[in-house]
């Protein structure tokens, strides 16, 4: 009798801060996307080029629900005893997955150490900047306080080329500049230390050059 049974069940809760599920796909369908919750569908804000927060500064996003055969809106499933689901699921690797079945306490999942780890320390995080005056021979940018010493200035230089300068902390002295400034944009980046051969990484921070690739 109780095979004949279904039981509704969610992955991921928007109402937990530890919560790292984006969506998932079912049963190896990869045609079709099941969003972590209605609500995001419902409530997305209009996005593309000069709409949503990139539009008029102070204008409010306006929403647009997402309509689109990819997208599933429906955040429950279900299951019977016995049965087996597959499920690919979408995350943030440093957060949790929250099984909800309302039959059973809620379930808290998350991804060993060894899988995510080794990947997530060759990650390099970077900051859009520009177009912006430099001085070309010395690149003094206020640095970004939310990642690490060893910043650099990453830009392109050539159709397959690009540089790397390290910054120089921006200050409020009047000085003369080497070289005339130039107009250039690209990226305030952190870049993986590189490793010592048989050494543990090197500590000091990336030296400029050219090939190197954001």
């Amino acid at each position: 009798a109780l095979r004949d049974l279904e039981f509704p069940f969610r992955i991921g809760e928007l109402g937990r801060s530890d919560d790292a599920v984006l969506g998932f796909f079912v049963d190896d369908d990869y045609t079709r996307f099941h969003i972590v919750d209605k609500v995001v569908a419902s409530t997305a804000p209009q996005s593309g080029r000069h709409l949503g927060h990139l539009g008029l500064l102070g204008a409010a996003p306006v929403v647009d629900p997402i309509d689109h055969p990819f997208i599933v809106p429906e955040d429950t499933l279900t299951i019977r005893a016995g049965q087996v689901r597959t499920l690919t699921i979408l995350m943030l690797p440093a957060g949790k997955l929250h099984l909800t079945s309302g039959i059973l306490p809620r379930k808290a999942l998350q991804l060993a150490d060894v899988w995510v780890t080794p990947g997530l320390e060759k990650v390099s995080p970077s900051v859009r900047v520009g177009p912006v005056l430099v001085d070309p021979a010395e690149i003094r940018l206020p640095n970004v306080s939310s990642l690490p010493k060893g910043q650099v200035f990453t830009r392109r230089t050539g159709p397959l080329t690009w540089r790397d300068d390290p910054i120089l902390a921006a200050t409020t002295s009047a000085y003369l500049p080497k070289m005339p400034h130039e107009i250039q944009e690209g990226w305030i980046r952190v870049g993986p230390k590189p490793q010592r051969p048989g050494g543990p990484a090197d500590p000091t921070p990336p030296s400029s050059g050219g090939g190197s690739t954001p």
